[in-house]
């Protein structure tokens, strides 16, 4: 084992990227301790109505956030930072009632509460195509289906709704613009 002469303070600042320690529920990150996450606050990567949220700006925004304060959205069902109008959500209350993740796994979709959520914005209008996949398919399919199609194939990297090119390689991606255009050519 090697030894250093580096004090216990030195190696948690100076220790490279990360380091944790069990005793203190804490992380070093470059320098700077910031509070580690609640094991409980893990993201929500389905929306009742269908975004899938592992590409949503504000999730992979408050997923870096170094501070409690900077986190915008842990997902519509996250229990400690949820989208400001998760509360709000007629669609969420219902798949709440019914104890259900999406609509899409719930026995009277497409409801009347669905087709207004629908428009021509790709991460809103691909709702649609999303509920489909998840009643076809089933959720945790769906959901791994998602992750892979959020990647980089280049570097392996996620990427969110509106990226033209992946933002830590500059990779060609699959915009949602892509995605949804072909879509609605499939549906006409």
């Amino acid at each position: 084992m090697n030894k250093t002469n580096l004090s216990r303070r030195q190696f948690f600042t100076t220790g490279g990227a990360f380091a944790a320690c069990a005793c203190c529920p804490c992380f070093v990150v470059r320098g700077a301790v910031v509070a580690a996450p609640a094991a409980d606050a893990q993201p929500s990567l389905v929306a009742a109505c269908g975004i899938y949220c592992g590409a949503c700006p504000a999730l992979i925004t408050s997923l870096k956030a170094r501070t409690h304060s900077d986190i915008k959205c842990l997902g519509c069902w996250s229990p400690k930072k949820p989208s400001s109008y998760a509360p709000k959500c007629a669609v969420r209350t219902c798949a709440k009632l019914k104890k259900i993740q999406s609509c899409g796994e719930c026995p009277s979709y497409p409801c009347p509460l669905i087709p207004p959520l629908f428009n021509d914005k790709p991460k809103y209008g691909l709702r649609e195509k999303n509920l489909n996949a998840v009643r076809d398919r089933g959720l945790a399919p769906w959901l791994a289906g998602q992750k892979q199609r959020w990647t980089c194939e280049k570097c392996g990297k996620t990427f969110a709704y509106g990226d033209k090119q992946c933002p830590s390689c500059g990779g060609q991606i699959l915009t949602d613009a892509t995605e949804f255009a072909e879509f609605k050519k499939k549906k006409t």
